[in-house]
């Protein structure tokens, strides 16, 4: 691109801004440097969009990989929303939790989506790339991202607040959380859409799908994905070191007269040379129960929390690696190309552009850091931000779901016999373990019975 026959004061391939006023698409989102000439500084921007000139031509086509993949991702959570409403609750595991996360997952999912279909155009003019009120592409995709991801987070920690509650204090108003849950899990993430969108807005940044805003994003938006996607994580961990800490006291409470080694053995012997009214061997034999039933309760607990342990750990990881890449977005976008230190990568680079007479080939060393990352980590944030519906899906999904679609297939009339959707524990998947729990509560007085509680 040759400019220099009418880019006065600015030399291929920068653009006089003057020619464009700033109305209309992301003003903000335009990279500009000065030249002077003859005493005169000319503001000079460089071609939207911005990543044709820092990354190499084959990053369009390596950043539709993520895409495509969401288009599996929302197969598979299509999957999960026709399993939860079609399949028995002991073969579904369905619960208002899991639709919640489920739904959240297929608005990321079409958000990567649209762009297959519309083809959008990245920018509004020659320096200005669009943004929400100049492009529906960009406001759709924008709008549906920021809800879904602000959704994910906000359900995964409903999970990790509800596996708390029950396992800490046997929280039982089961229809109060729920409400409470589905305003939450709803209310919030619109909330944050509304305040978000009109005051940060989305523009074309990075790949096809529009996201917010460098100028206000931070307390708007990514500060709560951080907040919500930690927290949750936190009240996992200490919801297992809960666990521990239980058994723990009271495996050790007893003092060395009462020695927690008690074999079956020695509770048996004990029994047979006792009388059966032996207030001893009682006490030996409740002991030895309580804390065979504490141990399996929290070996369960253990074994039966790992999908939201993981989840939650997936998704605060990745608040943290999207909220630093954003942090260097935006010290990047602070920084802009406006310096003269012929030392710096940045001036290296536009002066090779220039040299150059625009050739973006000759001059893709230079830079790196222009907007925050390297152009493979550019495409590994875009694939692994669609690939977390994938990994969520696979923490999810059971093989009894595929049971009930086959015993569905066989017997289809029983779709419209389903029950409505679930609102006790989601660790109690069938009638034996209910059982196996109820019957164990007299023996367990101490409460670690709690820890039988797990959002699966």
């Amino acid at each position: 691109m040759n400019n220099a026959s009418f880019s006065p004061g600015c030399v291929a391939p920068f653009i006089p801004e003057s020619f464009y006023p700033p109305r209309g698409g992301d003003v903000a989102g335009r990279l500009c440097t000065t030249f002077t000439q003859d005493a005169s500084a000319t503001s000079c921007c460089l071609p939207c969009p911005t990543t044709y000139w820092v990354w190499s031509d084959s990053f369009f086509w390596h950043a539709l990989i993520a895409n495509y993949i969401s288009i599996i991702s929302l197969v598979c959570h299509c999957f999960l929303l026709l399993t939860f409403a079609l399949i028995p609750e002991e073969k579904s595991h369905r619960h208002y939790l899991s639709i919640g996360l489920t739904v959240s997952f297929i608005l990321i999912a079409i958000a990567f989506i649209i762009p297959l279909g519309t083809k959008p155009e990245f920018c509004y003019n020659d320096i200005t790339p669009h943004d929400l009120h100049t492009d529906r592409s960009c406001a759709a995709t924008g709008a549906i991202v920021e809800a879904g991801a602000m959704g994910a987070v906000v359900w995964i920690l409903l999970r990790s607040i509800w596996t708390a509650l029950r396992i800490m204090i046997n929280f039982k108003r089961v229809e109060i959380f729920k409400k409470i849950s589905i305003a939450v899990g709803v209310g919030v993430p619109l909330i944050l859409l509304a305040v978000s969108l009109p005051v940060t807005g989305v523009s074309y940044r990075l790949g096809n799908v529009c996201i917010p805003n460098h100028a206000s994003a931070l307390p708007t938006w990514f500060a709560w994905i951080f907040i919500f996607g930690s927290s949750s994580w936190i009240i996992q961990v200490v919801t297992v070191l809960y666990c521990v800490w239980k058994f723990a006291k009271f495996s050790f409470s007893a003092g060395p007269s009462h020695s927690t080694a008690v074999s079956q053995s020695s509770i048996n012997t004990d029994l047979a040379a006792a009388a059966p009214d032996s207030d001893q061997a009682k006490k030996r034999l409740t002991l030895y129960r309580r804390k065979r039933v504490a141990w399996r309760k929290v070996r369960d607990v253990l074994a039966l929390q790992w999908r939201s342990i993981i989840m939650a750990f997936i998704v605060a990881n990745l608040t943290v690696y999207f909220g630093v890449m954003f942090m260097q977005q935006l010290a990047a976008s602070r920084a802009g190309i406006k310096t003269e230190d012929p030392d710096s990568p940045i001036f290296i680079w536009k002066a090779c552009l220039i040299a150059n007479n625009g050739d973006k080939i000759k001059c893709l060393k230079g830079r790196s850091n222009l907007l925050g990352m390297s152009e493979a980590r550019a495409v590994g944030s875009l694939t692994l931000a669609s690939c977390v519906g994938i990994f969520v899906f696979l923490l999810m999904v059971r093989s009894s779901m595929f049971v009930g679609w086959w015993q569905l297939l066989r017997n289809p009339r029983q779709a419209f016999r389903r029950p409505s959707v679930d609102s006790q524990d989601l660790i109690m998947h069938n009638r034996r373990e209910a059982e196996t729990v109820e019957a164990e509560k007299p023996e367990d007085e101490d409460g670690v019975r709690r820890a039988s509680a797990s959002a699966a």
